[in-house]
């Protein structure tokens, strides 16, 4: 046998082996969500056809059992999650040397292009593998090890970071499937002043029952997270269909399958006559950029961008209503003095009271001391943004507060 055939064949016998243990292999794959939102996910992964018994809900992230295309799948489609690992292995270890020793008995090169030199993150809880560097560097020697590359080698074309927790001993080894996290879609350019992450922004509309058949108004939109992230679900465009993933690095890749899949989510895309959301803000520089952003990626049909007051905005000026009112009003940094933050708080419930009463409302208060005087009932859901805990509203404008309204137990 010449030498080209016998490449071929270890190719072949490689191949198969990617595809026996990850392309074909069904295992656990765990989403990481804000804590809060887990429910979201979870219908989010039941509507893309992971069977019910095969999820399980905990807080800050909710696992699944699938094969690397619904992984793929997942990536393309999740609103709701941060990032998606997937589970490579879970074992006992107390010593760095135990570690190591397991580490290396995994077979990487069916995980990670050869040569690749991934970013290690730890977490370690109530362990004696509590020092994260050596942790780190164990895990890399052992990667570096099975193809004999320097554990400082450049990274691949897809940076990979492999997950390690630990916790009372028990070690869970996992690979990021996403890279970048998932909340960036690749519509926008630059950064904006304490933007709302899009994977909040879709929780929150996906909480107050956001249906495009009626209208829905952003009228404080600043950069426009919650209306573009509005328009891509009116549409059914996959959020993810912008950007490249971690998993493109991965040898089970394969172009042609993921081509597929992301025409199938083409497949589903929506036009629309008249856009159903409605965009506004007084900042005209933040309403331009938005604009071209909206043009850009194909949102024109769905989002009308205006230049305008918040308090210039009435029920009336909207078809199809009542809808939903979605507003991430500024606070923080955004505003200057918690004072001037509560003051314009009050004043747009009060403004919601006069001029949408009907309607829908999604709104988030930035402390908790204003829950107490919103003038219409809503029920609570706690979430954190940028390090800040915050509450979401939800509520419909003209029913009768009855105090303070809480959210049921999250689901573990």
């Amino acid at each position: 046998m010449n030498d080209s055939k016998k490449d071929t064949g270890v190719s072949d016998a490689f191949a198969k082996r990617v595809r026996r243990h990850v392309g074909g292999r069904v295992r656990d794959y765990y989403a990481i969500v804000s804590p809060g939102f887990e429910a979201c996910t979870r219908q989010e992964l039941i509507t893309l056809g992971i069977g019910k018994s095969d999820i399980r809900v905990s807080t800050g992230g909710v696992t699944f059992r699938g094969r690397f295309v619904d992984c793929q799948r997942a990536n393309l489609h999740l609103r709701t999650a941060t990032r998606i690992l997937m589970r490579i292995d879970t074992f006992t270890a107390t010593n760095p040397r135990q570690l190591e020793k397991h580490c290396a008995s995994i077979p990487w090169e069916l995980y990670l292009i050869e040569g690749t030199c991934p970013e290690i993150k730890v977490h370690s809880q109530r362990s004696r593998l509590y020092h994260s560097d050596v942790v780190a560097r164990a895990v890399k020697e052992a990667i570096a090890g099975r193809w004999d590359v320097s554990p400082q080698s450049p990274s691949a074309e897809f940076p990979q970071t492999v997950f390690m927790r630990l916790s009372e001993d028990r070690v869970t080894l996992s690979l990021d499937s996403s890279g970048a996290p998932l909340y960036k879609r690749g519509l926008k350019q630059g950064a904006a002043r304490a933007p709302l992450r899009e994977s909040l922004a879709a929780a929150m509309l996906m909480c107050a029952g956001y249906d495009s058949r009626r209208p829905l108004v952003d009228p404080l939109c600043g950069s426009g997270t919650l209306s573009i992230e509005a328009a891509m679900m009116a549409k059914g465009m996959a959020p993810g269909s912008l950007r490249n993933f971690a998993f493109m690095g991965w040898p089970a890749f394969r172009e042609p399958q993921w081509s597929f899949l992301k025409r199938e989510a083409e497949a589903d895309a929506k036009a629309f006559d008249r856009p159903p959301v409605h965009a506004s803000d007084l900042d005209a520089a933040a309403c331009g950029k938005l604009s071209g952003i909206i043009s850009d990626n194909g949102l024109s049909d769905a989002v009308t961008v205006t230049v305008k007051d918040f308090f210039d905005c009435e029920a009336g000026q909207y078809e199809n209503g009542p809808g939903l009112v979605a507003i991430n009003p500024p606070y923080g940094i955004r505003i200057g003095s918690a004072h001037q933050a509560a003051d314009l708080f009050q004043r747009i419930c009060r403004h919601l009271k006069a001029a949408f009463t009907g309607w829908d409302v999604a709104l988030i208060a930035p402390e908790k001391s204003l829950l107490q005087t919103v003038p219409f009932a809503c029920r609570q859901v706690p979430m954190r943004h940028g390090g800040l805990r915050l509450t979401l509203l939800l509520g419909t404008v003209g029913s009768a507060p009855t105090g303070r309204e809480k959210t049921g137990k999250r689901e573990m």
